[in-house]
């Protein structure tokens, strides 16, 4: 059975005449939700994660001016586009642990948001929140739903989502209609354009710089690529004929050399969207177990 949920049912203390939530209220307890998530992830008794301990070194690098690419920023070489950086720098002049507390509150409350675009219940949101993907996303202090929600934005600036991070919104590309494509790529050229402006030849910079990350062990196309393209392509065609966003962003990790379990937050979330509530939980049931035996080897 379907448990359905809605935005603003815990508002309706605060509401119009007519019924509806006043957008500040909306906005207060949204923003109140966020700091009591980001003290609540401040307070876990562990280190911010090590991806964020990169995106933070980045995003110094830039008020400092110093290169962002062909140096180790932590043991890891920063891979992401410029502007990556650039907006994460309001969280990276905190303190390391309440920077990737305050990401992880933002992770969570954009997954909120997205699980529901696609009209998913209550349940579904628990086994969002709850997957291995998200975990993965929280621990090692990833972006993947905040570049997924640029699926909230007007379509044009769905490329930007390719140029952010490739394995997660490559799909959404192709998710633009005809008559908006010029847009689009104006938009996406303008920001390619302004930030060669402020950062030079990054594109060049990043290429040539190792990527290690490529061979690691958490690369879960590692030994596999590039056999699992035609999935990707798969994807991407059957999203432009059916006019399909789920499948289009169900594409970005299959159609990448490299993902991790984190890229895998947006085919989780799409395919959630085509189950029933019980074959969704016995999926995450199997997602777990395959992991715990990727993990501890049982």
């Amino acid at each position: 059975m379907q448990v359905r949920w809605r935005l603003g049912e815990s508002m309706r203390f605060v509401r119009h005449e007519s019924g509806s939530p006043t957008p500040w209220a909306i906005v207060a307890l949204w923003g109140l939700l966020a700091m009591l998530l980001t003290v609540a992830f401040a307070m876990v008794p562990m280190a911010g994660g090590d991806d964020w301990a990169t995106f933070r070194g980045a995003a110094q690098r830039i008020l400092t001016g110093a290169p962002l690419y062909g140096q180790r920023v932590t043991v890891s070489y920063y891979s992401n586009p410029p502007w990556v950086a650039l907006i994460l720098t309001p969280l990276a002049i905190l303190p390391a642990k309440w920077g990737w507390a305050a990401l992880n509150s933002l992770n969570l409350i954009a997954l909120v948001f997205l699980t529901r675009r696609w009209n998913s219940g209550l349940i579904k949101l628990v086994l969002v929140l709850s997957s291995p993907a998200t975990f993965y996303i929280l621990l090692h202090g990833q972006i993947e739903p905040l570049v997924l929600t640029f699926l909230l934005l007007p379509k044009t600036w769905w490329p930007l989502a390719a140029l952010t991070k490739p394995q997660i919104g490559l799909g959404m590309a192709f998710g633009v209609p005809r008559r908006k494509i010029l847009g689009a790529v104006a938009l996406a050229g303008g920001v390619l354009a302004l930030s060669l402006l402020l950062f030079g030849n990054w594109p060049g910079a990043l290429l040539s710089q190792p990527s290690p990350f490529v061979e690691g062990a958490h690369n879960l196309w590692l030994g596999l690529w590039p056999f699992q393209l035609p999935a990707g392509l798969i994807l991407i065609l059957l999203g432009i004929r059916r006019a399909d966003e789920r499948l289009l962003v169900s594409a970005g990790p299959f159609a990448s050399p490299y993902a991790t379990t984190s890229s895998l937050i947006g085919p989780w979330m799409a395919v959630l969207s085509f189950l029933k509530d019980w074959e969704a939980g016995l999926v995450w049931l199997a997602w777990w177990g395959a992991t715990a035996y990727r993990m501890f080897g049982l």
